[in-house]
């Protein structure tokens, strides 16, 4: 009998590649959507829900592993009037009713994929570890610490297995956002100003993040755990834009522009934040990936962004 895993946010960049990615492997995937959707792969069928309504209704008696993707995602231009309770609405209550259903049910595990948002948004000295003091004031990090919180807790009161991966940056087919954004500026061949970018980012591919999943899924180490995910291969910004315009036949000009100028240029058009983000460092130590559950990724960089622009579903 085929082991029945339920993927939320089946719609979602990563939710898309997981589902693929298990069906694959043999096993049977709820996927789950708030809308009907049809998927080709015989392994796969759709289920729908709120994660906000009532769950009666929703059967998971064969579900052995529930793999929670789904979630209200980091808003840039925040319009809520308070963006914290909109965030705790789906990613606290909406996780914690799903988590009590799949108790109700008797589903064996389930694997939260939180966000490094909960450690901060940039490293100094030192890079993030999953056992750090936490102390995010992001709205949305801080949604996605009080859900993990949240979940530990239900563990203890009910024995109900819990694992929580918290990934950088995402990246792989079909990718948006920020990472989308680099993309096209590789294509460009007017000059950029990243050439003093030297600050060290931690990314994670889609398929080293994926197989971290699928190790967690069985692995007796992993219950009740925090583990941090990346490709464990970390790149400068210069070079991940000189990867990225490798891989698309691009040569690029890079202007030494200091940091100092990006941020003042960015702010005076309203870009502070990406600014930031594209001149900070954000590493994270995944020593315990490699001593607990014996992982490694199996992706470096470069054969992950080879493998993404090889796909036949290209960024």
């Amino acid at each position: 009998m085929q082991t029945k895993i339920l993927v939320t946010g089946s719609s979602g960049f990563l939710g898309q590649y997981l589902v693929q990615f298990l069906a694959e492997k043999g096993y049977s995937i709820l996927a789950h959507t708030r809308n009907v959707q049809t998927f080709a792969h015989p392994n796969i069928s759709n289920i729908n829900f709120d994660l906000n309504d009532n769950l009666d209704s929703v059967d998971l008696s064969q579900v052995e592993v529930i793999i929670h993707c789904a979630g209200r995602a980091h808003v840039m231009d925040e319009t809520a009037a308070s963006p914290l309770e909109a965030y705790r609405q789906t990613n606290v209550l909406g996780t914690l009713n799903l988590a009590q259903k799949a108790v109700e049910n008797g589903v064996k595990r389930f694997i939260y994929l939180s966000s490094i948002k909960v450690n901060g948004e940039q490293t100094t000295t030192q890079a993030f570890h999953p056992n750090d003091h936490v102390h995010t004031d992001d709205p949305y990090g801080l949604s996605k610490y009080e859900a993990e919180q949240a979940l530990l807790d239900l563990s203890k009161e009910t024995g109900f297995e819990v694992v929580i991966i918290r990934p950088v940056l995402i990246y792989g087919p079909n990718v948006k956002a920020n990472f989308k954004s680099m993309v096209n500026l590789a294509t460009k061949k007017l000059p950029l100003p990243i050439g003093c970018l030297n600050n060290k980012r931690s990314m994670v591919s889609v398929y080293n993040l994926a197989d971290l999943i699928h190790t967690c899924m069985t692995h007796p180490n992993a219950n009740r755990e925090v583990f941090l995910a990346s490709d464990q291969d970390d790149i400068s910004v210069k070079q991940l834009f000189e990867k990225l315009a490798k891989y698309q036949n691009n040569q690029l000009l890079m202007l030494p522009i200091p940091k100092s100028l990006i941020s003042f240029l960015a702010s005076l058009v309203g870009k502070k934040a990406v600014a930031s983000r594209l001149c900070s460092e954000l590493v994270v130590d995944t020593t315990k990936n490699t001593q607990l559950l014996g992982w490694t990724a199996p992706y470096t960089v470069d054969a992950s962004l080879e493998k993404m622009f090889n796909s036949s579903h290209s960024a």
